[in-house]
């Protein structure tokens, strides 16, 4: 998926019970809505973009008609993906480019969500029945040159037939199934795709056409918290401070542990000066990172790469505590033990962390890993 700039990955959890100090009103979304600070007057919902985004061109059809095309659609699903893995047609991975599947096929290029977007309308074009899923792997967070944060999530294809689960994914060998997933809809992935292009066009500097996609986003799927996170990074980024405080406080009144909202909300809020919201919001997420399994981890992880293995162990135990599942937690948790002298913990750490890694990749790397510590210790 599109990541700009890797801040941290965190789950978003439920938010703890607490009220912001008083001086708030109430959520006015309208203003937000209407885009009238950028566009000059409030948007004419007529005028948002409305892209064909599974569209096939005529040339694509004629490639696809070439493919097995006297076996069944599972068979033709599998042939195709065999033709992208030998380069029979090829798309190279660019983070920064979200496009239709037409566009992607046309220039080669795109991220996981475009080239999800290409593959669902080939493979349903071939006849086979697939969706779009979800992998929620921890939020990425990007930021802009403002310091705002925006959301992006992890897209892929799966085709379900009587044979079977096939996934698509445009980096299949670090897929990693450890993760929950779940189907999207159209309406949703579609949603996500202007929110995506919005966020890119912000980054360019084009505000209005940045804020048409955002608000298409929103006209799809009102109810997600994420993308009105993501309209409020577009004000914000623009100086219009108002909007953003009422495009975050919605996210907020969507899902309260919404932590790009809140962190957002705090830098609002202390830019402005108004220092009993901004460390109301502050410690909100404190709250929410000191109880967040990733965070802890990557807490740790940072510990380890400065030599702090006690302070390493000490977070990754936390971690454990709150979740047992990820075979990384076990894996950095062997590494730390291996430091520490810890050789019989550090074995019981490694056997549970290859017994959760079901990617090949994932094991390969991590037996790659162990050969090193060993060549290192007998060299020692």
């Amino acid at each position: 998926m599109k990541t700009p700039i890797l801040i941290l990955l965190l789950c978003f959890l439920t938010a703890c019970a607490s009220t912001p100090p008083s001086g708030s009103a109430d959520i006015n979304i309208q203003s937000a809505l209407s885009g009238a600070v950028i566009l000059g007057q409030p948007v004419d919902t007529a005028g948002l973009p409305n892209e064909d985004l599974l569209a096939l061109t005529p040339e694509m059809r004629v490639y696809l008609a070439s493919v097995a095309p006297d076996d069944s659609p599972r068979q033709r699903l599998a042939a195709l993906t065999r033709a992208f893995e030998r380069r029979e047609f090829h798309v190279e991975y660019d983070e920064g480019s979200t496009l239709s599947a037409m566009e992607t096929y046309r220039q080669q290029r795109g991220n996981c969500l475009a080239f999800t977007l290409m593959m669902v309308a080939m493979a349903r074009e071939l006849g086979a029945d697939a969706y779009f899923n979800q992998v929620d792997v921890p939020p990425v967070w990007g930021h802009d040159e403002a310091q705002t944060f925006v959301v992006y999530r992890h897209i892929n294809m799966v085709s379900e037939s009587a044979r079977g689960r096939r996934v698509v994914d445009f980096n299949l060998a670090a897929y990693d199934p450890i993760y929950d997933q779940y189907k999207l809809s159209d309406i949703a992935a579609f949603a996500q795709y202007y929110s995506n292009r919005g966020i890119e066009l912000m980054q360019q500097g084009e505000r209005a056409q940045a804020f048409l996609h955002l608000r298409k986003a929103l006209e799809l799927r009102p109810g997600d918290s994420d993308l009105w996170s993501n309209l409020g990074a577009l004000y914000s980024r623009f100086e219009y401070q108002y909007e953003a405080e009422q495009s975050y406080r919605q996210a907020l009144a969507l899902n309260a542990g919404n932590l790009v909202a809140i962190s957002n909300l705090e830098r609002l809020y202390r830019r402005s000066g108004r220092e009993e919201l901004a460390q109301h919001y502050a410690q909100r997420a404190k709250y929410h990172r000191e109880r967040n399994p990733y965070y802890l981890f990557y807490q740790a992880r940072n510990a380890y790469e400065h030599g702090e293995y006690q302070q390493a162990k000490k977070q990754l135990r936390r971690a454990l505590w709150k979740y047992e599942d990820d075979h990384r937690f076990h894996f950095l948790m062997g590494l730390t033990n291996f430091r520490l002298g810890e050789v019989e913990d550090s074995r019981e750490s490694f056997r549970a962390a290859f017994s959760l890694a079901n990617n090949p990749a994932t094991v390969n790397a991590y037996t790659r890993k162990l050969d090193y510590l060993k060549r290192e210790a007998q060299s020692q």
